[in-house]
């Protein structure tokens, strides 16, 4: 990808992290947004997941980075009951996450496109560990899959837990 596909991927990241900012009402469309987001970017640019050589290794790797990212961002999504609803809260520690995480990926892309030393390590260890640009892809997106997906599914469990919860007491 370019540096302006990652530009592009970022600001609508960014945009939907600006839109699950502060506190509001559960709403699946608040929570499900950067995933239906990051699974139509990867429907577009990810035509394959590499399993040859080193690809299918370092797409693991960008899986588990995804996954331990995304148990932080579920973390710092905060859920609570107020007036018999379930109420989301996302924070400037949340919102920072996101800036960090994606901010990584981007400066990774904006130094990689123009540093010509740079980019010239990233081959020559991309070459000796087997990895190519489809591997590159795929593990950048199999890390925002599921960094998005599990900050998605753990929050949906926790909101599901406090429903169950509130039911027994809205019965009453």
């Amino acid at each position: 990808m370019s540096v302006w596909q990652e530009f592009l991927i970022a600001a609508v990241v960014i945009v939907s992290v600006v839109l699950q900012f502060g506190e509001r009402p559960l709403n699946w469309f608040r929570v499900g947004l950067p995933l239906l987001i990051v699974t139509g970017f990867a429907v577009y640019y990810l035509k394959a997941i590499p399993t040859s050589g080193g690809d299918g290794w370092f797409t693991l790797g960008g899986l588990l980075v995804g996954l331990a990212t995304g148990i932080v961002a579920s973390a710092l999504m905060g859920i609570r009951r107020e007036n018999g609803r379930l109420i989301v809260s996302a924070g400037i520690a949340y919102v920072a996450f996101w800036v960090v995480v994606f901010g990584a990926r981007l400066a990774f892309a904006v130094i990689a496109t123009n540093s010509p030393d740079t980019l010239r390590q990233l081959f020559i260890w991309s070459y000796e560990h087997g990895i190519t640009e489809l591997g590159w892809t795929a593990a950048f997106f199999a890390q925002a899959i599921a960094m998005v997906g599990l900050r998605t599914v753990l929050v949906a469990a926790r909101a599901l837990v406090m429903q169950r919860q509130l039911a027994p007491v809205a019965a009453l």
